[in-house]
């Protein structure tokens, strides 16, 4: 197993790093694409107004999704240490509990999310221009939420154990789906933004099905079988102590955010779909800064795993690095360019959004680095097995921070650049919070005997 995976106990540490990471990134983007290609397709053919719908309630549509991600990335920790220490058995019946775990849960919130969506956009002060056509959006959506979450645990699963290409590979072919569905849907047959949900829940089927027939492949886990799958006790366990703290972390961060487009929302349409042009542009912030806080969680569970602590303690540092840099790079091309980048997803007549994005994205920009020291901190503690505490973090830190401000804050001053404040307080306040967290944690956990690592930087 070990030969056809990345094994990052050994060798160079950000060579590892970056081998693993940019299949990630790669993959992470065309995933993005599916919304990226219905936010460009949409604004064209269907106006501001479709663009505002669909932006309208992506925080809604992202809990449940960063609820089941988290959830398969705590079991995914659990994998990458039994890969790490070559523990084939219990490797095995992890991803056998993990995948039958997603399916039934995906199932049950596939049904929930249909049944309760009129009530959800209400409670989100939808406008009622936009209504409709947000209602039938999140309803085709969550009808294909199953799939979502079949592909997100196969690919963690993969990643798990080194093998982060294989999910690029697979979420290619489905973004070429998904634009050819859009284009079908949107642009041909005028089905608005149902077609474009349409066309994401289809290439959501493809990308799952493909993830699970690669569990089974040469480059997955050995021994894996969809028809063998079933729940292990030790194993389910496991994954839940572990697997569901990380899923309500992951989940708070939609929970606050809802609240905030709840007060972006009660401002006007104009400013609704600004704020959504604003996401199409920085997504790329937010891939480079999660795509490399997963290969840095994934290295050091690997190697705390194998028991090489002070070889994860430098991969955590070196990991932090890198994804500063990187994000800081893309600020700052955001800072530049935001203006000719926001006009290819809005048709002429809608221009007037253009300048309320750039006051956002010119606020932002210089900004998101910060956001960069508690993700990357936050995954390295989680790589390690703990992930109660992280959880409890971000629910004070950046959850409780957002709220408050929410509530106390923005009622004082109602302006649009107030609202989005909240966003880099909290930043702030969790890269402290972690910062300080992790010199403890890292005192108690990860100062194992000084042993010299395997590799250098």
């Amino acid at each position: 197993m070990r030969d056809k995976n990345l094994d990052m106990t050994r060798g160079v540490i950000w060579k590892n790093l970056l081998v693993f990471f940019l299949p990630i990134l790669a993959g992470n983007f065309f995933q993005q694409f599916y919304t990226t290609a219905d936010a460009v397709i949409v604004g064209q053919f269907v106006g501001k107004n479709g663009l505002a719908a669909v932006d309208s309630v992506y925080s809604l549509l992202k809990l449940p999704v960063n609820f089941f991600v988290g959830l398969s990335g705590g079991a995914a920790i659990i994998v990458s240490q039994f890969f790490g220490a070559g523990k084939k058995r219990e490797l095995l019946g992890a991803v056998h509990t993990v995948v039958v775990f997603g399916l039934a849960g995906g199932t049950v919130l596939s049904v929930l999310g249909v049944a309760a969506a009129p009530a959800c956009l209400r409670w989100l002060d939808v406008p009622e221009d936009i209504f409709p056509l947000t209602l039938s959006y999140v309803r085709i959506y969550y009808a294909g939420f199953v799939f979502s979450m079949l592909y997100n645990i196969g690919a963690g699963i993969l990643r798990a154990v080194g093998n982060s290409q294989t999910p690029f590979y697979i979420l290619v072919v489905s973004g070429a789906v998904n634009v050819v569905l859009d284009l079908f849907f949107v642009g041909v047959f005028r089905w608005g933004v149902s077609g474009a949900a349409l066309a994401t829940a289809a290439a959501q089927m493809v990308s799952a099905l493909l993830a699970l027939n690669a569990l089974n492949g040469k480059n997955g886990v050995e021994g894996f079988s969809v028809r063998q799958a079933r729940f292990h006790r030790p194993a389910l366990r496991a994954i839940v102590c572990l697997g569901l703290p990380v899923g309500l972390q992951s989940s708070l961060y939609p929970v606050a955010n809802m609240m905030i487009q709840g007060a972006i929302n009660g401002t006007g349409t104009n400013n609704i779909a600004a704020w959504a042009l604003c996401g199409k542009l920085d997504f790329m912030i937010w891939l480079a800064a999660d795509s490399l806080a997963a290969a840095i969680s994934t290295f050091v569970a690997q190697n705390y795993g194998a028991g090489q602590f002070a070889r994860v303690r430098r991969g955590v540092l070196v990991g932090t690095g890198m994804t500063a840099s990187l994000v800081a790079a893309l600020g700052a091309a955001l800072y530049l360019w935001n203006e000719p980048l926001g006009g290819l997803f809005v048709n002429p007549s809608d221009h007037d959004v253009i300048p309320i994005m750039a006051k956002l994205m010119r606020f932002l920009s210089p900004l998101y680095f910060v956001y960069v020291f508690g993700e990357a901190l936050s995954a390295a503690i989680r790589g390690a097995g703990e992930t109660l505490r992280p959880m409890l973090l971000t629910l004070i830190a950046t959850c409780a921070s957002r709220v408050l401000w929410i509530l106390f804050v923005v009622p004082r001053s109602r302006g649009l650049i107030t609202i989005v404040a909240s966003y880099p307080v909290s930043w702030a306040l969790t890269a402290v919070s972690f910062a300080v967290y992790y010199r403890i944690f890292a005192g108690k956990r990860l100062m194992g005997p000084a042993e010299e690592t395997t590799g250098s930087y």
